[in-house]
């Protein structure tokens, strides 16, 4: 038996709403009818007996009812809303009409005013996600690593997109020529999750600890004793945070596989944050030096 409903996972930019709007009208061709519009997915039912021409409307509504008896009144037919402000409508096709009857706004100005409905929309969250971009670029400065590098990159792609879509949609036209310089939601949500998800697996590498070792009398001096290690997975900047008070110089280093010192700090008080370490992939070690009573604490990050 043929199955009589289905889901179609696909994805449109604000900008291609016409591209979604065609695909619709095709699958009603093929009998497939829509019954509920989605971001990412739409559910479809099995209908060949009827042919639909669909439409959408972007807007935020106060009164549902009020806003679909206006439509009805016009001779569409609501079928669902999407979260973020999509209204998707339909009226059956007679080929007998001509092609201005499926319209759903009448007259150009109403167009124009969804379109900028939508740009503010895309300008906000694209002003937001730029100012998050600024951020990261001013990390990288202060504090440069792969995830933030990766974060700003990402960003600054989102905000792109998001800017360059609203400036689109705030001309009078959206036609196929403006779009074609635009990257495909597809790209965008690709790039999104992607550098998303390899940022946060960058960032779950790092070496990530806090610890501390003290002793009220030393008997005798300690030299290079090692009483804790951490492993590096990739070669980066990490940032190291240390705390030393003791009644005597103490020397503190970190130490590789080889044996050698990557940093050194001798010192009887000593109070640093986010001291940048350029560190290769392998075991490292935390050592001390000491001839007196101390405490030490060092995290990284």
């Amino acid at each position: 038996m043929a199955r009589q409903t289905k889901r179609s996972w696909k994805a449109y930019a604000a900008w291609d709403y016409r591209k979604e709007i065609e695909d619709l009208n095709k699958a009603s061709e093929q009998g497939w009818q829509l019954t509920k519009g989605g971001c990412f997915s739409s559910k479809f039912v099995k209908n060949p007996d009827v042919r639909y021409r669909y439409q959408m409307d972007f807007r935020k509504v106060s009164e549902m009812g009020r806003y679909i008896e206006t439509f009805r009144e016009q001779g569409w037919e609501y079928v669902s809303s999407t979260f973020n402000g999509w209204h998707f409508f339909r009226k059956l096709y007679d080929p007998a009409l001509p092609e201005a009857a499926y319209e759903i706004f009448t007259d150009r100005e109403s167009l124009r005013e969804m379109h900028r409905r939508w740009a503010r929309v895309a300008l906000i969250i694209g002003a937001v996600v730029a100012a998050f971009a600024l951020f990261c670029a001013v990390r990288m400065v202060r504090m440069p690593n792969l995830p933030t590098l990766v974060q700003l990159l990402v960003s600054a792609f989102e905000a792109v997109f998001l800017l360059w879509g609203g400036f689109l949609m705030r001309r009078s036209d959206v036609d196929q020529r403006r779009q074609s310089g635009i990257p495909s939601i597809a790209v965008f949500l690709a790039v999104v999750f992607l550098g998303s998800a390899g940022s946060l697996t960058l960032t779950g590498l790092r070496p990530h600890f806090v610890t501390v070792t003290a002793a009220e009398s030393v008997t005798e001096a300690v030299q290079n004793e090692s009483w804790a290690d951490f492993q590096v997975r990739y070669p980066d900047w990490y940032y190291l945070n240390l705390d030393i008070e003791a009644a005597e110089p103490l020397t503190f280093s970190i130490l590789d596989e080889a044996g050698d010192t990557v940093y050194q700090a001798t010192e009887t008080v000593l109070h640093r944050k986010d001291i940048p370490l350029r560190l290769a992939r392998g075991e490292y070690a935390l050592a001390i030096s000491c001839t007196s009573g101390y405490r030490l604490r060092c995290g990284m990050e």
